[in-house]
């Protein structure tokens, strides 16, 4: 029986030269996010901790790259590149910030998913309505497989953006 997460995985569209940024800070997701990303222009792994950057670095090849991030840096992005999909695994304790910091990373309308475990319940409602104030929108909350996950898109047009 194929898993929630390849179809997720399956409905989301592979463009041409498409691009992937993923925040983590352990593996979880990065075998399935590596054979969807296989086509892809960049797969991009960002930690916020140094004692992942090791066990994360395993996965580098031609088209994924991980990097340790500071999540103080004021941007999370290269102002050249955009990124179709945006992954989250690990979150950083400034999610207000971190928020406003990815949103400028993703193409208009790229779909951000953010994996909690089952037992945050309460946490991924808390998750999506801040995405909504800051401007993602089609928000909801779903079950896939081991996780729950809150996904929503960038709202274009609208934020100025």
């Amino acid at each position: 029986m194929e898993s929630d997460l390849n179809k997720l995985l399956a409905s989301l569209p592979k463009y041409p030269s498409f691009s992937l940024i993923h925040f983590s800070d352990n593996c979880n997701l990065i075998d399935k996010l590596k054979e969807f990303t296989k086509e892809a222009q960049e797969y991009l792994i960002l930690t916020f901790s140094k004692n992942s950057l090791e066990t994360l670095g395993q996965y580098e090849n031609n088209n994924i790259k991980v990097q340790l991030i500071n999540p103080k840096r004021p941007k999370y992005h290269n102002p050249s590149k955009s990124y179709d999909y945006l992954f989250v695994t690990s979150l950083p304790e400034n999610r207000e910030s971190f928020y406003k910091k990815i949103y400028y990373a993703l193409k208009n309308a790229a779909p951000i998913f953010i994996f909690l475990k089952q037992s945050q319940k309460e946490l991924s409602k808390k998750i999506e309505s801040e995405l909504i104030d800051n401007n993602f929108v089609a928000t909801n909350i779903l079950t896939i497989d081991q996780y729950i996950v809150v996904s929503g898109r960038k709202m274009h047009g609208w934020s100025g953006a």
